[in-house]
């Protein structure tokens, strides 16, 4: 009779995020780009697994079975993943992904932040609505407000200048229908986020959209 193999403890990627000269204060979990090879932090990526049938599926909630596979999240290196086959060679078997994979993690990242709002509305952290917001943003202290790209840009300056005095971030991500589906209302264009809790979630999730798309998600 053989004896059994001990178990070996799952290995998790700990260390410096490199090369950006991020704090090296505090370690944080990190994995490595399948493009660049870099060791980066999480939520400066974008995770993917192979689902049962043999398709490459983003899993941004970072919740779904399997080896996960890591991309720097930037629209330019998942076009390059997918172009060099570099799924197949870390999958280590044969896979498939969406042509349109690029306006597929578009609508998942739109998805998962008004998932995230409804969930901050429930939570009692979310101020919608122009007067109301204003009135947040005076008495603070807020996350930051949420203006929709599509807003007008006279009640946008004000409540800008606002944000301005008491240094806070003005984060444009989603238009106004966007927002006013997550929230199930149709004041969607000028929302306070209050500090703490799913809010801080929602800014880093913006963050890592803004990222992925390349744009600027942040103004003051």
């Amino acid at each position: 009779m053989t004896a059994k193999k001990p178990k070996t403890k799952k290995r998790c990627w700990r260390g410096k995020p490199s090369p950006d000269g991020l704090s090296r204060k505090h370690e944080e979990t990190v994995r490595k780009c399948i493009v660049t090879n870099e060791t980066l932090p999480m939520n400066r990526m974008i995770r993917f697994c192979v689902s049962p049938d043999g398709l490459i599926v983003p899993d941004l909630a970072h919740k779904l079975p399997g080896r996960g596979i890591w991309v720097t999240a930037d629209k330019e290196m998942i076009e390059t993943a997918c172009q060099k086959r570099l799924f197949i060679k870390y999958a280590r078997r044969k896979i498939k992904w969406p042509e349109d994979m690029n306006e597929l993690l578009a609508n998942l990242f739109v998805k998962r932040l008004q998932e995230l709002l409804g969930v901050a509305k429930k939570a009692g952290q979310v101020v919608s609505g122009f007067e109301k917001a204003e009135e947040a943003l005076r008495k603070g202290p807020v996350a930051c407000l949420l203006e929709a790209t599509d807003a007008a840009s006279d009640g946008r300056e004000k409540l800008s200048r606002l944000c301005a005095a008491g240094n806070i971030p003005v984060l444009r991500i989603l238009t106004a229908d966007q927002t006013a589906q997550a929230l199930g209302s149709g004041m969607g264009v000028h929302i306070v986020l209050k500090s703490g809790g799913v809010s801080d979630l929602i800014v880093a999730e913006a963050q890592r959209f803004a990222a992925y798309c390349k744009i600027e998600p942040f103004k003051v």
